[in-house]
């Protein structure tokens, strides 16, 4: 009678848990080094990074930085580092920039110099949906991303929601700080399992 019990209430708890992969994780960007100008020759660091991580509609990127920006721009402008015409613009130095859409962004320093030194990096988001499917390469061509305060994007669709920042648009509210990039979610499953486990506990002794 205890296993059952105990089963049953395993059940509810799972049901009551949104699946892992919907659980928004938020992303250093630059992890502990944050947003800045590439030391030596590391053209593509930021490029390097993002393609260690899998993001998806509803992430944040976090950027981090002092003395510097963080301009989103389209796929012409990332390639010849031209900041005339951004986006979005971030200046606020701790900018969280949510994905509301599948496909590609692209970030640049908007510093002088910066982006042709590497401080620009190329994101690939997700649906939830298509998380097993193998990532499809970047457009050839300069690759990267650069961080700045978060600022919401302009009403231009396509692009993501940011919070804080110089350029006002319309924007959703800020996330909540959480455990860097994917993490979260997986905390996130630990979590119900644990929960799940001390409800059969508690169930198996109630019924002793």
């Amino acid at each position: 009678m205890a296993s059952v019990v105990a089963a049953t209430i395993c059940i509810l708890l799972a049901a009551s848990v949104p699946p892992s992969s919907s659980i928004p994780a938020v992303y250093n960007v630059g992890d502990v080094r944050g947003w800045a100008l590439p030391p030596g020759n590391g053209a593509e660091t930021y490029n390097h990074w993002a393609k260690k991580n899998r993001f998806q509609v509803g992430d944040v990127l976090d950027f981090k930085y002092a003395n510097d920006s963080v301009f989103l721009v389209n796929h012409d402008d990332y390639k010849m580092c031209s900041t005339t015409t951004p986006v979005s613009r971030f200046t606020d130095g701790d900018t969280k920039f949510t994905f509301d859409r599948p496909g590609f962004f692209y970030f640049v320093s908007g510093v002088p110099g910066h982006c042709e030194a590497g401080q620009r990096m190329i994101v690939r988001v997700v649906a939830h949906s298509a998380l097993a499917a193998a990532p499809a390469s970047p457009p050839s061509a300069g690759f990267g991303s650069a961080s700045s305060p978060v600022v919401s994007a302009p009403a231009s669709p396509g692009y993501g929601s940011s919070a804080g920042g110089s350029t006002p648009t319309s924007f959703g509210p800020s996330p909540l700080a959480e455990p860097s990039g994917a993490s979260s979610r997986a905390l996130a499953a630990g979590f119900s399992l644990v929960t799940c486990l001390l409800a059969g506990v508690i169930a198996m002794i109630a019924f002793a």
